[in-house]
């Protein structure tokens, strides 16, 4: 009998320890649960602000060598007479849209077809067999040069990876001017003093042995020296803003900071000799309070390869009318790189 009431209370013990037990469990969860309402409410920013300054971030590769020729059937051009600009796009790598701009020169501009094509600004024209017809005016000059470009914009991009450019000279008959004109001379006609010719016996020479070297070419073919180096250099781009709706780039030297989403262009381009392991960068963002951005790791780069980058945020500290931009590649310093100084840019961005 005394054996049944000890069990009985031993058993009635352990009920009850094991109910304290999960009411104190669920008093410690209670508790934790209300002083993490207590902090959010203290520092709302502290969860929301990073989201909001990181909007956007894109990036697009671009292989070593890639690049755009131009060609016509002359530099020199005729105002009013229509010809070909056609172009070769090297080592293209993915599908896209080009664009024809030009430079603005006195009293210069171009007709495409029917429509006026505006200096500085891109046009867009269908080119199934990458080529366009222009017609050239000048108004002002007998000659003047102007430069032109075509840019490569890849699909899903909204800002040019590869330009090709080239100088034509517009020619206009009817004008008798132009910019340097030199006021013509009577030339001055000079005899000249016969002199006797002094004959040489030419020396000798012996042949030495045959030298061959391969000197590289900038531009060309990414190809990795396993012996050679890594070297990782970051640069900016341009600034501007980012459509908050489209998300289509403007590039602005002075973008305005109310209610627009700030972004910035940069390249991370391997001038190195070897191929790169993977690699990320940190971007710290002139926000408020500042945020620091750390990219996932990006792609192997060749030599000569690049990635451009495009990151956007809105909640730019608007105290300030300038924010200082910062990009550092390789922050943890695990690559082993030639030179360590070029991983690092900074930049200040002006706004209005």
């Amino acid at each position: 009998m005394e054996n049944d009431l000890k069990k009985t209370q031993s058993r009635l013990g352990g009920v009850a320890v094991r109910t304290l037990a999960i009411f104190g469990f669920l008093a410690i969860i209670i508790v934790g649960m209300w002083g993490s309402v207590q902090v959010a409410r203290g520092i709302p920013n502290a969860f929301s602000s990073f989201a909001s300054a990181i909007v956007s971030f894109t990036s697009i590769f671009v292989p070593a060598g890639e690049k755009i020729a131009l060609s016509a059937p002359s530099l020199t051009i005729n105002s009013n007479e229509p010809f070909a600009l056609s172009w070769t796009h090297e080592k293209k790598s993915i599908e896209g849209s080009y664009t024809f701009r030009y430079n603005c020169a006195d009293g210069v501009s171009f007709m495409s077809a029917s429509t006026t094509v505006y200096c500085n600004v891109p046009f867009n024209f269908t080119h199934s067999s990458n080529q366009i017809v222009l017609t050239p005016l000048s108004v002002n000059n007998r000659f003047v040069d102007v430069q032109v470009f075509i840019d490569f914009t890849p699909n899903g991009a909204n800002t040019p990876t590869v330009t090709g450019q080239t100088t034509f000279t517009i020619q206009n008959t009817g004008n008798v001017t132009s910019p340097g004109t030199l006021t013509p001379t009577t030339p001055v006609t000079t005899t000249p003093t016969p002199t006797t010719p002094v004959v040489t016996t030419p020396r000798p020479v012996t042949p030495g042995p045959t030298q061959t070297q391969i000197y590289p070419i900038n531009g060309g073919v990414g190809v990795s020296n396993p012996n050679g180096y890594v070297d990782l250099t970051a640069r900016i781009l341009e600034i501007g803003v980012v459509d908050k709706t489209s998300g289509v780039f403007t590039a602005s030297s002075t973008p305005s900071r109310t209610n627009t989403r700030i972004a910035v262009r940069f390249a991370v381009e391997n001038i190195g000799t070897k191929t790169s392991p993977e690699f990320d960068f940190n971007a710290v963002l002139p926000t408020l309070p500042a945020n620091i951005f750390s990219a996932p790791l990006q792609q192997a780069l060749a030599p000569g390869d690049r990635i451009e980058f495009t990151v956007g945020f809105d909640s730019f500290d608007a105290s300030k009318p300038d924010g200082l931009f910062v990009v550092n590649i390789d922050p943890a310093g695990r690559i082993n790189e030639r030179n360590k100084d070029n991983n690092i840019v900074r930049y200040t961005i002006t706004t209005r």
